[in-house]
């Protein structure tokens, strides 16, 4: 599901691509997409790894409506991820961006400054100032960069780069959820699906 309106829920795994990693300090990155795409997750924390929500019928959404009607804690948990493409200025790669709400409410924010000048985000790029590294002290500024056009290198990479994220995150199936509930190993359930590269180990997502 894509869109800027992030009061609405969707769920959405694939071919690899790299993930963009904040380190402390500035990254300058420049958004090649028009709009983000919002997906819903469940966490196995056995397989260290995420399952993409298919919505209607997911046996752990139902797991968690029975939780929630018996007054039960969760055993499984959900969250709404929100993933953009973007070029690095650092790594010089077309990488996906997955953060949190108030990350891209704050790319929204700075988008609408751009629209009063006529501009899109493909016109300027954005500097990402991090501070902290844990998940309780990280916060991150966001004002606009250089506003530099895109170079026909560039642009010719970010053509050949930019990761089709509907295709990259499509939800998996409630039959291969009901498998990995059952206990099957993930390789087994998902050998027919190309893996993307696992991008859950340590991402701060305000």
């Amino acid at each position: 599901m894509s869109g800027w309106d992030f009061n609405t829920s969707g769920s959405s795994t694939s071919t690899k691509a790299e993930f963009t990693k904040f380190p402390q300090g500035v990254t300058n990155i420049r958004i090649v997409d028009s709009e983000p795409f919002i997906r819903w997750t469940h966490w196995m924390p056995q397989h260290k790894r995420s399952i993409n929500c298919p919505g209607k019928g997911c046996p752990i959404c139902e797991i968690r409506k029975q939780q929630k009607a018996n007054q039960e804690p969760y055993t499984q948990n959900m969250a709404r991820r929100i993933a953009i493409n973007v070029l690095n200025r650092e790594t010089g790669k077309v990488e996906i961006m997955e953060q949190g709400v108030g990350f891209f409410e704050d790319i929204r924010d700075l988008m609408d400054d751009l629209s009063d000048d006529g501009k899109t985000l493909i016109d300027c790029d954005i500097k990402v100032k991090r501070r902290g590294t844990g998940k309780d002290d990280t916060s991150y500024r966001l004002d606009l960069g250089s506003d530099t056009p895109l170079t026909d290198v560039e642009k010719k990479l970010i053509e050949e780069g930019r990761v089709n994220l509907n295709d990259f995150f499509k939800p998996h199936t409630n039959e291969q959820i009901m498998r990995i509930l059952n206990g099957e190993e993930w390789n087994e359930v998902m050998k027919s699906n190309q893996e993307e590269k696992d991008n859950d180990e340590e991402v701060v997502i305000q």
